[in-house]
């Protein structure tokens, strides 16, 4: 795949189904939703990322998160996305790419599910969904992500998905609680999205 020299030029599609779920960018109007899914346990999100516990304290808050995320959508500064039940009453979680390599081009994934989603296959669904988009409609050689090695239910929710295990990064970096912790790095090709 080349290099992406203009981003922002980019058609991407609006939105993504699959059996369980489907994505979209963030919209006005979305707030509330968003802040639902952290408060229905923002300690154990806690665990895995410093922002649920800080940040989007209040529905507010939550609202300009979003639209916030729609912006860069459309500037192709982050994309992204919503993780909703097919009737779209429930926001399970978030994911989408937060960080890019538009040489290679490679995209950072990342993704996050509220309590109650998790289990189901809802996970590893939008996580194909994010690479449908990134290989099939950005163009994408690579996708990629960081997961605290304790984590184990990201870490398999990527290995369902098809992603390779590449590196074991000990004692990497220091979590948001100030704890030394250990790293797996992730990722899936462009040539095993095809083959897969």
């Amino acid at each position: 795949m080349p290099a992406i020299d203009h981003p922002r030029l980019l058609n991407l599609p609006l939105r993504l189904e699959g059996e369980k779920v489907f994505l979209r960018p963030y919209a006005p109007g979305d707030g509330e939703r968003f802040f639902a899914a952290l408060e229905e346990d923002r300690v154990d999100l806690d665990q895995w990322m410093a922002w649920p516990a800080k940040q989007h304290r209040t529905a507010d808050e939550a609202e300009s998160y979003v639209r916030n995320m729609a912006g860069k959508w459309l500037t192709r500064d982050a994309l992204i996305m919503g993780i909703f039940s097919k009737d779209e009453q429930t926001l399970y979680g978030g994911t989408g790419f937060h960080g890019f390599d538009w040489k290679v081009p490679s995209l950072e994934i990342g993704w996050f599910l509220r309590k109650s989603a998790r289990g189901q296959g809802i996970a590893t669904e939008a996580i194909r969904l994010c690479c449908e988009l990134a290989f099939e409609h950005i163009g994408a050689n690579r996708v990629w992500g960081t997961i605290d090695v304790l984590n184990e239910a990201s870490w398999r929710a990527a290995e369902r998905a098809g992603f390779t295990r590449e590196a074991h990064l000990r004692s990497e970096c220091r979590d948001h609680h100030g704890v030394v912790r250990d790293t797996f790095v992730y990722a899936m090709l462009a040539r095993e999205w095809v083959a897969g």
